[in-house]
């Protein structure tokens, strides 16, 4: 059999679902770092570099995780019931990381002061 230099559809689908799942990990873990010190320790896995090495191995580990679950699942399955759900979760994925990073955002606490 010849192979043409494509991609399978299933294979495809499955990157851009684990991509987005992955940039949901990230933006969640960096929130939750930002608010919980223990958290912060946790993600600190190389002193040297700080808990950003935490925060990538994290979204490494969902990543693939998520692409080897979702490509077996669609295995031999006809994506095509799948594929504008799948660009739209991606790009949704990508808009709320870009806004979920900003300092302002995950750095944000509200106060409540009893008179």
């Amino acid at each position: 059999m010849k192979n043409n230099g494509r991609i399978h559809e299933s294979v495809a689908v499955a990157a851009l679902v684990a991509a987005g799942w992955t940039l949901q990990v990230a933006w969640i873990s960096n929130f939750l770092m930002a608010k919980s010190e223990e958290l912060h320790r946790l993600f600190d896995v190389v002193p040297s570099i700080g808990p950003i090495a935490g925060l990538y191995l994290s979204s490494l580990v969902a990543g693939v995780v998520v692409f080897f679950g979702t490509a077996l699942w669609l295995r031999g399955k006809d994506c095509q019931p799948y594929r504008q759900q799948t660009l739209a979760f991606f790009f949704i994925s990508v808009i709320l990381f870009s806004v979920m990073t900003l300092p302002i955002v995950y750095g944000l606490s509200l106060g409540v002061t009893r008179s």
